[in-house]
């Protein structure tokens, strides 16, 4: 049995580890404070004595209460998205150990096509983009270790905070772009899956982990009102309707790869996954 080390205990790291720790006991969960995982020698220590098979990074900076934060945060966001992650992926390299490194498909923007693995970003580095979207590109750009799974919008089956369902609850004003969302619990079984069948994941590579046939978001308002979730009527207006500080990425993603590398492995779309969300939540 995989011993498997979650860096991170946001919403992703928690929601994996929840997931996965009611039917085992050698995960764990530690957040800077109780592991101080930027410093290099500490997290090796950690690694070597407790025979840890698999590093799944969740941590990053995210922005509160959106990605407009990081334009004020550079330093910090910087830090969290870039410097840190690499230096878990090179302890990981050093000591020929699985990392799988949780980051964002939020460094395309458009709709001339579902985006691969192997296309350029065309909203990171070197665009016109959210220095959040910045920070995620360059970790892709330098790092060259693991597994890095890009999600995008995730979700879950509960109302928590950073779900991209509560998040839209918080607003009166809407853009309607069609967007890939990733269904965590999904997630969650694509990350055991990989535990479960000894997979190596440093040679997966970058892979978009989102879930198929992607909807708009009055698609998931008027789920949202039908389950009777929320009594508001949302406006649906345009960019320039609403206060941002920073670009937004709006975009599609393609699970091609996905569904190659894994041909057993079953991943719902969109729809399905908003209605197992909301049936859960109710």
């Amino acid at each position: 049995m995989s011993n498997v080390l979650i860096l991170g205990s946001g919403y992703v790291g928690t929601e994996l580890y929840n997931f996965v720790s009611k039917e085992v006991d050698n995960y764990w969960l530690h957040s800077r404070s109780t592991l101080d995982y930027s410093d290099e020698a500490a997290l090796r220590k950690f690694i070597i004595n407790n025979s840890i098979d698999y590093v799944i990074n969740c941590s990053g900076f995210t922005g509160r209460p959106n990605v407009d934060e990081g334009e004020t945060k550079k330093d910090e966001c910087w830090n969290l998205n870039v410097v840190i992650p690499l230096k878990v992926s090179k302890t990981c390299r050093a000591l020929d150990i699985n990392y799988i490194h949780i980051s964002s498909g939020c460094i395309f923007s458009g709709y001339e096509k579902e985006f691969t693995e192997e296309d350029r970003p065309n909203f990171g580095l070197f665009d016109h983009s959210s220095f959040y979207s910045k920070s995620k590109h360059a970790f892709e750009t330098l790092n060259d270790y693991g597994c890095t799974v890009r999600v995008r919008m995730p979700f879950s089956n509960g109302l928590h905070d950073r779900s991209f369902i509560t998040k839209i609850r918080k607003y009166n004003n809407l853009i309607n772009f069609v967007n890939s969302k990733t269904y965590l619990p999904d997630l969650c079984n694509f990350i055991q899956y990989i535990i479960s069948n000894k997979v190596n994941a440093n040679k997966i590579g970058i892979i978009n982990f989102v879930n198929p046939d992607a909807k708009d978001t009055k698609y998931l308002t008027d789920r949202m009102e039908a389950h009777n979730l929320d009594n508001k009527k949302w406006n649906f207006v345009n960019l320039e309707g609403i206060d941002i500080k920073a670009p937004r990425s709006n975009c599609v993603l393609s699970i091609e790869k996905l569904k190659t590398m894994f041909t057993d492995f079953h991943i719902e779309p969109e729809d399905v996954a908003i209605e197992m969300a909301l049936n859960n939540i109710l």
